[in-house]
């Protein structure tokens, strides 16, 4: 009797190869191996090509940030809004209530400014606002309204343009001036 892998005795001879069980089981361990060398193998690339990528885009920001021969022209900044209440209810999902206290404005976001037409008269009318003016949410908030996250996000993105475009590069000037917009 020969003992196998599957732990069943076997009436073949020792001469012969391992029962079909024994087979099965082998073959299966080696395909489980083969695909764990497989993903060794790839995450192992993967891994080398993103740490050669990020060295190679440090080179080139410290050579751009060393060259001279160029000059910023024009920034042109592209976002959304940031976080707010929804402009329309989900079709046939609950709705959700919609606090007044989840758009109090943070404190650090707050500035005194007033809103003008191009020409610096009184604010013109908005039919998109007045539409949504016309109705409320579950909960009493208006919708299209920016939440406190929401002003926090805008907020960071203003002090992180600030950083870049004033701060450290002096492409701006620190106060207003209408002939840099």
């Amino acid at each position: 009797m020969v003992q196998h892998q599957c732990e069943r005795e076997c009436q073949e001879p020792p001469a012969r190869s391992p029962c079909n069980d024994c087979k099965r089981s082998l073959r299966h361990l080696e395909h489980r191996m083969n695909i764990w060398a497989r993903s060794g193998l790839v995450g192992s690339i993967f891994y080398f090509l993103h740490k050669k990528r990020l060295a190679l885009a440090e080179q080139l920001k410290q050579d751009i940030g060393q060259r001279q021969d160029y000059e910023l022209k024009l920034v042109q900044v592209v976002y959304r809004h940031g976080a707010r209440t929804p402009l329309k209810p989900i079709p046939h999902n609950e709705q959700v209530e919609w606090s007044p206290n989840l758009l109090e404005a943070p404190d650090h976001t707050q500035f005194n400014y007033q809103v003008t037409d191009l020409l610096g008269g009184p604010r013109p009318p908005s039919p998109f606002e007045e539409r949504y003016r016309s109705h409320k949410l579950k909960g009493g908030t208006f919708p299209g309204q920016l939440t406190t996250i929401g002003m926090q996000q805008m907020f960071a993105l203003g002090a992180r343009l600030r950083k870049d475009y004033v701060d450290e590069r002096g492409f701006l000037s620190p106060v207003f001036n209408p002939s840099e917009v």
